[in-house]
C-alpha cells in the first residue's frame, strides 16, 4: 500500500470515528461557569426561624445558554451534552468569629419552566466554629435546566437566626460538557 493510499485509509478511519463520536454524542471539552453572591442574613433572637433563599435571590432566572462562557467558546444549547453541579458552598465572610451553625440543614433546588423541581445538593453539617461549608451533590444531569429559557435555583433549610448579622459568600459552579459539534465551533469560530 502507498503513503498516498494509507493515508487516505487513515483519513477515512478518523472521519468514521469522529463521525460515530458525534453520534454518540461524545464529550470532546468542558467549560465550567462560575458564579458567586454575597448577602447578610440578619441577626435576631435564637428563638426566630430563619426565613428566606440564603442569597440566591440573584441566582433566580439566570440564562446560562447566553452567558459569556458559553459565547467565548461559540457553544449553543444543542452543543451541550451534560451540565452537572460541581460546587455549592457558603462562606461566612463577616463577623471575623462568626459560622454557619445557625443553619441546621440546606437543600438546593434547580428549578425551570415545564420541568420539575429536583434536588441538586445538601448539608446537614453546620459545626460550630466553621465558617466555610461544602455541599454534597445529588447525581443529577442539568442539561434540559441550563438549556430552558431560565434556571431558578432555590433552598429549603432549617435553622435559626443568627445572633448578630452575618455576611455570607454563596458560590456555585458547573461543569458544562460539549459534545462534538460545539468543539467544532470553539475551533473554528463559528
Amino acid at each position: 500500500m502507498t503513503l498516498h493510499k494509507r493515508w487516505q485509509f487513515s483519513g477515512l478511519s478518523t472521519l468514521l470515528g469522529l463521525t460515530l463520536l458525534t453520534a454518540c454524542g461524545a464529550t470532546f471539552f468542558t467549560i465550567e461557569i462560575a458564579r458567586d453572591t454575597t448577602t447578610v442574613v440578619e441577626g435576631g433572637t435564637l428563638l426566630e426561624a430563619l426565613v428566606g433563599d440564603v442569597g440566591l435571590s440573584d441566582f433566580i432566572a439566570m440564562d446560562f445558554t447566553s452567558s459569556q462562557e458559553m459565547a467565548n467558546q461559540g457553544v449553543e444549547p444543542g452543543d451541550i451534552n451534560e451540565v452537572r453541579l460541581t460546587l455549592f458552598q457558603i462562606e461566612v465572610t463577616a463577623p471575623g468569629d462568626g459560622d454557619l451553625s445557625f443553619i441546621q440543614s440546606l437543600d438546593l433546588f434547580v428549578e425551570a419552566p415545564g420541568l420539575p423541581r429536583v434536588r441538586v445538593a445538601w448539608q446537614d453539617d453546620f459545626p460550630e466554629g466553621v465558617m466555610v461549608v461544602d455541599f454534597n451533590y445529588d447525581d443529577v444531569d442539568l442539561t434540559e435546566y441550563v438549556v430552558s429559557e431560565a434556571l431558578t435555583l432555590t433552598t429549603d433549610f432549617n435553622g435559626t437566626r443568627p445572633s448578630e448579622d452575618h455576611e455570607l459568600t454563596v458560590r456555585f459552579a458547573l461543569d458544562v460538557a460539549v459534545t462534538f459539534q460545539g468543539a467544532w465551533n470553539a475551533a473554528t469560530g463559528n
